[in-house]
């Protein structure tokens, strides 16, 4: 063999190498597919919003929020967001605005209906209202054929008597702390 064919040989030899390797380090790949099926399912969720002319609520834009009122009384500075509206011999209110929205997915439904009672007995001398709707311990209907996914605004009043303690009247200085359990339904 001659030293040229020799070199011809290596050369041919090296290309093979070199043009092979490209083929032994390409990765494996495989292919699949997954069936899913989705299933959608429809519901509503309420929301409590902070108004711009109420009082802030903690945990504002979730569907446990909480309201402050501050210190109340017949007179004297009220807690920005909190107003008077009435003040009699027999007792006074303050009020505070709060928005509920109340997002629907899937629904065929255009409106809801608004339901609120108070999860306990108030103390005496106590009374809540939500726009002029009286708690009980029983659902009360708040507002019927309201529209989803809009802040509606809600009048939020306590009433408090100033009666004397032991005749209708709350003990003075007393803390009140209360739950009001809402329901929102699709009409």
């Amino acid at each position: 063999m001659t030293k040229h064919m020799a070199q011809i040989r290596m050369m041919v030899g090296l290309g093979a190498i070199l043009f092979g390797l490209p083929l032994f380090a390409q990765n494996p790949t495989a292919t699949g597919t997954i069936n899913a099926t989705l299933i959608n399912k429809n519901g509503i969720a309420l929301v409590f919003d902070t108004d711009p002319s109420g009082v802030t609520l903690g945990s504002s834009g979730s569907s446990a929020a909480t309201l402050d009122y501050g210190v109340i009384s017949a007179f004297g500075p009220l807690s920005p967001g909190v107003t008077r509206p009435s003040v009699t011999a027999a007792n006074f209110t303050v009020r505070t605005v709060f928005d509920v929205q109340v997002i629907q997915g899937g629904l065929t439904s255009t409106s809801y209906t608004l339901q609120a009672q108070l999860a306990s007995s108030l103390p005496t001398g106590f009374s809540f209202k939500i726009d002029g709707v009286t708690l009980a311990n029983g659902p009360s209907s708040i507002q019927t054929n309201a529209s989803y996914n809009v802040d509606v605004p809600h009048n939020l009043d306590l009433t408090v008597s100033t009666a004397a303690p032991g005749a209708g009247g709350p003990a003075v200085g007393a803390a009140l702390s209360t739950v009001i359990n809402f329901q929102a339904s699709a009409n």
